[in-house]
């Protein structure tokens, strides 16, 4: 009889330490704790999502430099080879038109001079070459050893009185070969200095004019034919190769063009960061000398062509076969766009922290009746253990 007396008042005891909770409060307080922590876990993995893309934000400054690199141009045309070279190395790739007065109604600019002889590729017309087309065309674009006296395989030509123009070859996926391009200013992959822009001198005090260019090619000699050959332009950073193709700044045979631009500066991210933020950055920003040389100047062009037709009256023949560009920089000023990282290591452990206070924070109330509960439950497991 003493002894269930003495259980009785233990369990008495225990009822007034830890008092019983209803079962549908205990429950409410465990589903907003774990409805907590599920936010908490949420918010965060998508942090961490965010935080390893690397978000950078920009920032605009305007700098006024005295000396600045000059850009590159480069010019290509869509004429490919030359029709009349292309055709006398080739003959069996070539064919005359089924119809000579049809072909020339339809495609007039390909019937100028003499034409009893005229000669057409074999080409349909669509994007892909036949294997053979293919390989007779790689072969006078890719080798010099060709015949002077029939004349040169491309059929265009660039001058500059300022600049000097080198062969440039700049691949055409579409056709799987490689265009025939012109480009001023351009160091891929030498040691040479580029150019560079003196705006304190005297002679750049009072104009802003880079250079004249003279583009001279005949529309009837384009590999192209069924189409009017046109000149494509780009201006960009002398350390990078651009394809004037996808650029799609179209120059026409027979104009005159003003084009202007302006210069910008894209700037990386810092050293931390800069594995990571690639993809921010410019692509033109590239290393040079082993990576102890960096050129920062790019040339975000912004193009202004302005066509002026030089032929509206009393046009000669040979004024159809020009391209005359002038180039001109808009303004001295830099626009230096610079790449800051948006959160260090720092804000990572202090946006968690945040978080973590915001949520867990919330079910202290709910967390503290089930740990009291819990607590409860194992002194009473306890004291029946030492009972058996």
């Amino acid at each position: 009889m003493t002894e269930i007396l003495q259980k009785d008042l233990e369990t008495c005891m225990n009822e007034e330490l830890f008092p019983k909770r209803s079962v549908a409060l205990n429950i409410l307080r465990g589903l907003i704790l774990i409805l907590c922590i599920c936010c908490f876990l949420y918010q965060t993995t998508n942090f961490c999502i965010f935080y390893l893309t690397y978000p950078t934000t920009l920032s605009l400054a305007v700098t006024n430099p005295e000396v600045v690199i000059e850009p590159a141009f480069t010019l290509c045309s869509s004429a490919l080879v030359n029709r009349t070279y292309y055709c006398n190395e080739y003959p069996h790739l070539c064919m005359k038109p089924r119809n000579l007065t049809q072909f020339c109604e339809k495609y007039p600019f390909n019937c100028e001079g003499d034409i009893s002889n005229l000669m057409i590729p074999k080409y349909n017309g669509n994007d892909h070459f036949k294997k053979e087309e293919l390989e007779a065309l790689r072969h006078m674009l890719l080798f010099d050893s060709y015949s002077r006296s029939k004349g040169s395989p491309v059929s265009f030509s660039v001058g500059s009185s300022s600049k000097m123009m080198d062969e440039n070859l700049i691949y055409q996926r579409q056709y799987g070969l490689h265009f025939i391009c012109y480009s001023s200013n351009l160091h891929l992959d030498d040691n040479a200095e580029p150019d560079e822009w003196n705006f304190s001198s005297p002679e750049t005090e009072t104009q802003n004019f880079i250079a004249h260019l003279h583009v001279q090619f005949s529309a009837y000699e384009s590999f192209f034919y069924r189409m009017h050959p046109v000149v494509f332009f780009a201006v960009h950073s002398p350390f990078i190769q651009v394809n004037p193709f996808i650029e799609q700044n179209i120059l026409k045979l027979g104009h005159d063009y003003e084009i202007i631009f302006r210069l910008a500066c894209k700037k990386k991210c810092s050293d931390s960061y800069e594995t990571q933020c690639w993809e921010h950055a410019s692509s033109h920003d590239v290393l040079r000398d082993n990576g102890t040389h960096m050129k920062d100047y790019t040339f975000c062009v912004k193009l202004s062509l302005d066509e002026i037709p030089s032929c509206e009256m009393n046009c000669k023949a040979n004024c159809l076969t020009n391209v005359l560009i002038s180039i001109y920089i808009e303004n001295t000023e830099v626009n230096v766009l610079r790449h800051n990282r948006l959160y260090g290591t720092e804000e990572l452990f202090s946006y968690i922290g945040g978080l973590m206070g915001c949520w867990l924070g919330i079910s202290v109330w709910a967390s503290v009746g089930i740990f009291e509960e819990a607590y409860r439950k194992i002194i009473q497991m306890k004291r029946q253990l030492r009972e058996k």
